[in-house]
């Protein structure tokens, strides 16, 4: 599973929207005639701002204020374009010691992952599994995906997930999980576990 922008596009389009409300809100409070009163502004039929507005604009400053703006908003489009692209944003390596004065114990957070997966491979019904580990020690957040056949049984997988993975993974890092996502796909395929060997000889009657 790969991290997305949920929460990156959800302040933006929070910010759009009040934006666009308060844009709406103008609009009708100006084509009502309320908008005068409130803000004060020129009477109906009236222009805003008298006067040739070209000369402002053409001032040097002016025109580099908007460059600048133009480049910023450029620059932020792009940026949260950029932010839309999948990806998997693995943890770096996990420190585990709470004092450095007393050593230092380093861990690799794919080698939980993959000791996570090969417990979960094992369990009844299970065709693959995808653990990605994330955050820090002390905060960890797990990404786990698991694939299983339609003969497995997904209440009793939750509960030996709840019951035994997760515990011990919290027990490895001792700290609990900050943040767990689980997927469960299904799948036509059987289990992928033990070696099918062909049997060779005599049949006796």
């Amino acid at each position: 599973m790969r991290q997305m922008a949920g929460t990156l596009n959800r302040t933006w389009l929070t910010i759009l929207g009040i934006l666009g409300l308060a844009a709406g809100i103008a609009l009708l409070l100006q084509s009502a005639g309320a908008l005068q009163s409130i803000a004060n502004t020129a009477p109906a039929g009236e222009k805003v701002v008298s006067g040739d507005l070209q000369p402002f604009f053409a001032q040097s400053w002016v025109v580099v204020l908007l460059l600048v703006m133009g480049a910023i908003i450029g620059v932020l489009g792009l940026l949260w374009v950029i932010a839309q692209i999948p990806r998997k944003n693995p943890a770096d390596a996990y420190r585990l010691d709470a004092d450095g004065a007393q050593g230092r114990t380093i861990c690799d957070p794919s080698v939980l992952a993959t000791a996570i997966e090969n417990q979960i491979n094992t369990l009844p019904g299970v065709v693959g599994s995808s653990a990605m580990l994330r955050g820090t020690a002390h905060e960890p957040d797990l990404t786990l995906k698991v694939t299983v056949n339609d003969r497995a049984d997904v209440q009793e997988l939750l509960r030996h997930l709840e019951t035994s993975t997760l515990p011990d993974l919290s027990t490895a890092l001792e700290a609990p999980l900050h943040r767990r996502r689980l997927q469960i796909d299904i799948s036509g395929r059987t289990q992928g576990t033990g070696t099918v060997v062909p049997s060779t000889g005599t049949v006796l009657k």
